[in-house]
């Protein structure tokens, strides 16, 4: 039933609160904003708890078809004020969701018999992780490992850039790395470093095999242990006079040159 709420309502309050990683991560729960971002959660199967728009957004075309699709969701109209106030990202559109979203398991990273697994360290913008989650959900990859020190794959901006990716993909956080290492070998996982010094370029790889290829932080690369423990290094030859690439950018060159090779 939608009705309007004022600053104080306890869902706004929540809402804002969802805005803060350790309390996203200590309800369980995510904001999910923008028309499109919906629009991928009821596709997908996600069950929105709550959903927040202003008069603008019902009156824009195909809105409230949306709004009238979600059925028993509790819809709360607020002004447009109000919404720009508590909106987690920048151009808010003028809707909003409370969903709750179950933490994948490591054994969906097992489902294809050569798995190619997309490691992320330290990654910390949340538009690049977006955009990297958006790809491989549209490629060949079975999940992606995040390293500490990568942005938390709920932060609203990273969802928003996803466009609904991490709703098809497992993304897991690594807590403790070395044991993913070992992980790795005994299922015969080759870990492979994207490193512009690198002395492969990224087309030369052999993608037959299990694969777990790691992208770097945007402005330290992959961390000095991990080249070590990489059974490769490979690069992506430049030849204009820029040095290196968006990890979003060179993410996508590796995954796609896969796809392209296991077809």
């Amino acid at each position: 039933m939608n009705q309007p709420v004022s600053a104080k309502n306890r869902v706004i309050k929540e809402y804002k609160l969802l805005g803060k990683s350790l309390h996203r991560k200590k309800t369980g729960r995510v904001i999910l904003e923008g028309k499109h971002l919906l629009q991928e959660a009821l596709h997908a199967g996600i069950e929105l708890e709550t959903v927040l728009y202003t008069p603008a957004f019902l009156a824009s075309a195909g809105s409230r078809e949306l709004v009238e699709r979600l059925g028993g969701t509790c819809c709360y109209q607020l002004s447009e004020s109000i919404f720009n106030a508590i909106a987690q990202t920048e151009s808010p559109q003028g809707v909003g969701a409370i969903a709750g979203i179950t933490p994948s398991a490591p054994e969906f990273f097992w489902r294809s018999q050569n798995p190619f697994i997309l490691v992320l360290d330290r990654i910390q913008d949340p538009g690049n992780l977006g955009t990297i989650v958006r790809t491989a959900a549209a490629a060949a990859v079975d999940g992606i490992l995040l390293l500490p020190g990568t942005v938390d794959p709920t932060n609203p901006k990273a969802l928003r850039a996803s466009m609904g990716g991490l709703f098809y993909l497992p993304v897991i956080s690594a807590g403790d790395f070395p044991e993913w290492l070992d992980v790795f070998a005994g299922r015969e996982i080759i870990l492979v470093a994207a490193d512009p010094r690198g002395e492969v370029p990224y087309y030369d790889l052999d993608f037959g095999g299990a694969m777990a290829l790691v992208i770097g932080n945007e402005s330290r690369g992959v961390s000095a242990s991990l080249l070590k423990r990489a059974a490769a290094r490979a690069n992506i030859p430049l030849t204009g006079k820029i040095a290196s690439l968006n990890a979003a950018v060179a993410a996508a060159l590796f995954i796609f040159e896969r796809q392209r090779c296991k077809k």
